[in-house]
């Protein structure tokens, strides 16, 4: 029930010839009992952000950044123990991300600077044939567990590790620094995950695991995996949905972007010697002759790391260059000075520092993604970037494969006109300021290398024919189409309109020209749940508004007729403890506070209660015949919980469980009590969690 780590990967790039794949589907994740057959150990991370039950912390925020968790369970999927010696080298090390798809793009907003350093693996079973080894060993088949109040606080810092040989020192060379809040967490902006600042934005996890003999034998490259993940609000992240499952074993983050949308080219590159490099790519077509470059280059494994990307245009037109990087944070030895970018004969160039003026300089470094856009006038072909090493120890540049602007730029004016021409001025409707507009550049052309704004006919000239053809259209309304999208969940709930029409219809707008996904668009709306008020009440409603209005939102598809919506208070305190029946009793500890008193957990010794000052929750229970009862949390949807029962009073302890056995149907860790009771007498049932592990939960009396 202990121990996960999260390991990254760092691998080395070298130039020369460059195995490329093309991925544009969605890989699948790794079942149950399915390993990859490879020799030697393969620690990959099996599921993150909870298991059976959602475990994502919030650390609280500083100065507009929120620090978080989540929880890791790894996976030996290789035909070898995996080395886990708690306190040195030779333990893995667990690494978390986050990333944003918004507005077409996919970006990293979050980074752990400073990582977990495991201690003991349990060997416990669930994610293949467990052959259980000591601590100091991940047994085949066998899982590990650091749940995410573990994995709060990480100690170790990225620049200690070598993510391709998974080698690091110990003790490690420095320490993380900053508020408790963020110090060594999963460090985001506030503002990346507002959901009143991001409609339509979907959010991804990323773990990883690295270890030396993991990467000894050639197994570095499965190392990371992602799920995808919502947020009610800055303080509350939520999963889509339980279980394994949704956790995609095996891949990185980015892959999730070319597996959502259909435009997105994904190339890879295994460096000779060394790591592996991935690039995603989306071109956009404006529809007036330019098109949009939107490139994500993510490092997953190479210690020799990127300071320079080129993308070759030709003779087209550039304009509007861009970068985005991720900051290093608690105190991490790297500068976060952002590269620059220039426009040169034939290419466009980014340049961070180099290796020989600051080893700690800003370079693309293992476990990290940075975004590289420009607009040009050339469309799309196959073609390749440069990419410049920043670690001496090789080449100094290689190449990968991806879609580059086309050698030679397309005349405008052989590109068709937009959808709605006559609003030269772009303000939504054809009036008195297009007609201005061509009046004054009345008589330009083009010269091969643009189309004059007022050309509204299509000859490349501004005529009277343009202007007889805003008479003929005025007052049309030209403002942009685009994916409106409605509560209520189906095929309905996504409209196209023009954003006025969407905002009254109390829609929310996706933005210009973006379309629903009914054949595989690029919107998908979010989907109502139920959300649970402080006065037990519940209405079926998005996200973003059950968090306006101060509710929980209990999941994507959940309902009110299933949702377990507890008054504020009730059974927080074994004074207002909640009633129990025969059968099942729904619980949610999310909510609940610490009450005064631990329990001793002398009597039930070994079995982890591991009780802390976790939050619970109180029942009453009062027999109508004596006899064995049993009291159990088993419910697969539920958490990692602990139990403990009272007699007669709040302070009579009798008995107590962290984890029972031999249940059918439970989640992995769940709580049992099998106690001879007497009619008529009170029994007090405290349900809370392994190291103030919170959720939803049944407690079922038999």
């Amino acid at each position: 029930m202990r121990g996960s780590t999260l390991l990254i990967t760092v691998a080395t790039v070298a130039i020369a010839t460059i195995s490329i794949i093309a991925v544009n589907s969605d890989a699948g994740r790794k079942k149950t009992n399915q390993r990859l057959s490879q020799i030697g150990p393969d620690v990959v991370a099996w599921a993150i952000g909870g298991q059976n039950s959602e475990d994502i912390d919030y650390g609280g925020s500083s100065d507009g950044i929120g620090g978080y968790s989540m929880a890791t369970v790894s996976c030996n999927w290789g035909d070898t123990g995996l080395n886990w010696y708690g306190g040195t080298n030779n333990s893995p090390i667990i690494m978390q991300n986050m990333f944003r798809l918004k507005d077409g793009k996919f970006e990293q907003i979050g980074m752990q600077s400073f990582m977990k350093h495991s201690f003991c693996a349990l060997s416990e079973p669930g994610c293949g044939d467990c052959e259980a080894a000591p601590c100091d060993i991940l047994g085949i088949g066998c899982a590990d567990t650091y749940w995410a109040g573990l994995n709060l606080n990480g100690d170790c810092p990225r620049s200690d590790v070598n993510a391709f040989t998974g080698e690091y020192p110990y003790p490690f060379t420095h320490s993380p620094s900053g508020p408790s809040a963020t110090r060594g967490n999963l460090v985001v902006p506030n503002i990346d995950v507002d959901p009143a600042l991001n409609s339509g934005a979907r959010y991804f996890i990323e773990a990883m695991y690295i270890a030396a003999d993991d990467h000894a034998a050639g197994n570095g490259d499965n190392n990371a995996s992602y799920r995808e993940i919502g947020f009610n609000s800055i303080s509350d992240p939520y999963v889509l949905a339980n279980g394994p499952q949704e956790t995609m074993a095996g891949d990185p983050a980015i892959r999730a972007w070319a597996a959502i949308d259909s435009s997105v080219v994904l190339t890879e590159a295994h460096v000779p010697g060394e790591g592996l490099i991935l690039i995603a790519c989306k071109v956009s077509d404006n529809a007036d002759g330019t098109y949009d470059y939107e490139y994500a280059i993510h490092n997953l494994n190479s210690d020799r790391s990127i300071n320079s990307v080129e993308v070759p245009v030709g003779d087209a037109s550039v304009s509007a260059v861009g970068f985005k990087d991720i900051d290093y944070n608690s105190g991490e030895l790297y500068d976060n000075t952002d590269w620059s970018s220039s426009i040169n004969a034939g290419t466009v160039n980014w340049n961070g520092a180099t290796y020989a003026t600051n080893p700690n300089g800003n370079a693309l470094r293992w476990g990290t993604m940075y975004n590289f856009s420009l607009t040009t006038t050339a469309a799309p072909v196959d073609g390749e970037v440069q990419l410049g090493l920043f670690k001496p120890g090789g080449p100094d540049y290689f190449s990968m494969a991806t879609r580059v602007p086309s050698a030679e730029a397309i005349d405008p004016c052989d590109l068709p006109l937009g959808v709605c021409p006559e609003d030269v001025d772009d303000d939504g409707v054809v009036a008195v300021g297009d007609l201005l507009a061509v009046v004054g550049d009345f008589g330009e052309c083009g010269d091969g290398t643009y189309r004059p704004a007022g050309d509204v006919d299509g000859d490349c000239c501004i005529t009277v024919s343009d202007l007889l053809q805003i008479v003929n259209a005025w007052g049309n309304d030209c403002s942009p189409w685009g994916a409106c999208c409605f509560a209520g969940g189906g095929d309905w709930s996504c409209g196209m309109s023009n954003e006025a029409s969407c905002l009254s219809s109390e829609g929310t707008w996706q933005g210009d020209y973006s379309s629903c996904d009914w054949n595989g668009g690029s919107v998908s709306c979010p989907q109502p749940g139920a959300c649970c008020f402080e006065d037990g009440s519940c209405a079926e409603i998005l996200a973003t508004d059950c968090s306006e209005l101060g509710g929980g939102f209990q999941g994507v598809d959940s309902d009110c007729a299933s949702a377990n919506c507890p008054v504020a208070g009730a059974g927080d305190e074994c004074s207002s403890a909640l009633i129990a029946v025969n059968g099942a009793n729904p619980f949610e500890t999310a909510t609940a506070t610490p009450s005064e008193g631990s329990p001793d957990d002398a009597q039930c010794e070994g079995t982890y209660l591991d009780w802390g000052n976790s939050a619970d929750i109180w029942f009453l229970y009062v027999p109508s015949a004596s006899g064995t009862v049993q009291f159990t949390t088993c419910d697969s949807n539920s958490y990692d919980t602990s139990m403990v029962l009272y007699q007669g009073s709040c302070d009579n302890q009798v008995a107590c469980n962290g984890d029972g056995d031999g249940g059918n149907g439970c989640q992995q860790y769940y709580s049992e009590i099998d106690y001879d009771v007497n009619a008529g007498e009170s029994y007090y049932i405290r349900i809370g969690g392994y190291q103030g592990e919170t959720g939803p939960g049944t407690l079922t009396i038999e």
